[in-house]
C-alpha cells in the first residue's frame, strides 16, 4: 500500500489513550474490599484471637495451615457471591496473597486442601465455632430500639425472626465397581444422604436451616444435616438462640414472632415455639383447615370489619 492511501489515526482524538505492557495485570475482584474489611474487623475486635484459641480441628497432615486460614477463605467466599467454589478460587488466584495477609498469613490453601479440611471437621469443633459466632453476635449486635419492627393496628411493636429450611439436591456421578479398583468412597457421604428430592434432580439431598432477624438482617444461626435433616432439634436450638438475643436486648418474649416455612409446617413443632412463649406465623404443609364446614361458612360471609393499611 502506498503512503498516499495510508490513514493515520490519532488515539487522542476521542480522548482515549491505550497503554500496553508485557507485565500481567489481573483484574481485582469486586468483592475483595469487603472481604478485606471483614478480615480487618475480625482482627481489630479480637475475634481472630478467640478463633485461634478456642477452635481446634484434629486431622492428619495438618501441614502449614491453621483453622483461621480456612475460616478466612469461607468468609471471603460468603461475601463474594460466587455460584461455586470453583469460580471463587478462579477469581481469588490473583489476589490470594493479599487476602491472606490481612490476618498475617503467608500461604493460601487450595481447593483440595479446603475440601479435606471440611471433611475432617467434627461436631465439637463445629459447636465451638458456632458458640464463638453467637457470643460475638450478642456483643456486637445492632440496637433494636431504632431498627425497624412490626406494628399492629393498636400500635404494639413486634420483632420477627425468620427460620427458613431448604433442601438442596446433589447429583452423583456413577463410580466403577469392579475387582480392578479399590473400595471407593465419596467425600460428600457425610454431608448428603437419601431424602426427599421434591422437584429437584439428584440422588442425595442436604437440608439447611437459617435463622435471621428480619428487621436488621442479622444472621443469627445456621444448621445443616444430611438427608431430610433434624427439624426438631434445629428448631429447639433456634429458639434458644432467639431467647439469648431477646434477653440481650430486653425484649419481651410475647413481642416475638417466629416465621416458619413449610419445612416446619407440622403441629408438633408449634409446641416448641409456644414453650418459649413466642408467637408464630406458620405455613403448614397441608391446608385441610380450610375445608372445615365452619371455616367455609365463615369465609362465605361478609367481612366483619374492613381495614386498610396506612
Amino acid at each position: 500500500m502506498s503512503e498516499q492511501n495510508e490513514k493515520s489515526v490519532d488515539s487522542t482524538v476521542a480522548g482515549i489513550e491505550f497503554v500496553t505492557t508485557v507485565q500481567p495485570n489481573p483484574v481485582m475482584p469486586t468483592w475483595l474490599p469487603e472481604a478485606l474489611l471483614l478480615g480487618q474487623w475480625w482482627r481489630s475486635t479480637g475475634l481472630l484471637e478467640q478463633l485461634q484459641q478456642q477452635v481446634r480441628v484434629s486431622r492428619g497432615r495438618m501441614g502449614q495451615y491453621e483453622v483461621c486460614d480456612f475460616v478466612l477463605l469461607l468468609l471471603a467466599y460468603a461475601v463474594s457471591g460466587e455460584a461455586s467454589l470453583a469460580g471463587f478460587f478462579q477469581a481469588l488466584t490473583p489476589v490470594k496473597h493479599l487476602l491472606m495477609a490481612v490476618w498475617g498469613r503467608a500461604r493460601c490453601p487450595v481447593a483440595s486442601t479446603l475440601s479435606r479440611f471440611l471433611e475432617a471437621v467434627e461436631e465439637g469443633a463445629l459447636e465451638s465455632l458456632r458458640q464463638l459466632f453467637e457470643h460475638n453476635l450478642l456483643q456486637q449486635s445492632l440496637p433494636v430500639s431504632c431498627n425497624g419492627g412490626l406494628y399492629d393496628r393498636r400500635g404494639e411493636r413486634y420483632w420477627v425472626f425468620d427460620l427458613d429450611g431448604t433442601h438442596e439436591a446433589t447429583r452423583q456421578r456413577s463410580l466403577p465397581i469392579t475387582q480392578e479398583y479399590p473400595d471407593l468412597h465419596r467425600r460428600s457421604s457425610k454431608a448428603c444422604a437419601p431424602g426427599l428430592l421434591g422437584r429437584k434432580r439428584g440422588q442425595v439431598v442436604r437440608t439447611r436451616s437459617a435463622l435471621q432477624q428480619a428487621h436488621t438482617s442479622e444472621w443469627l444461626a445456621t444448621f445443616g444435616s444430611p438427608g431430610n435433616g433434624t427439624a426438631q432439634s434445629d428448631l429447639v436450638r433456634a429458639c434458644a438462640v432467639i431467647k439469648q438475643y431477646i434477653e440481650q436486648h430486653g425484649i419481651n418474649p410475647a413481642a416475638v414472632i417466629v416465621r416458619l416455612d413449610g419445612y416446619y409446617g407440622v403441629p408438633a413443632f408449634v409446641n416448641v415455639v409456644q414453650h418459649h412463649q413466642f408467637g408464630y406465623l406458620l405455613r403448614g404443609r397441608d391446608y385441610q383447615i380450610l375445608n372445615y364446614p365452619t371455616v367455609q361458612a365463615k369465609l362465605a360471609q361478609a367481612p366483619a370489619q374492613p381495614w386498610q393499611h396506612p
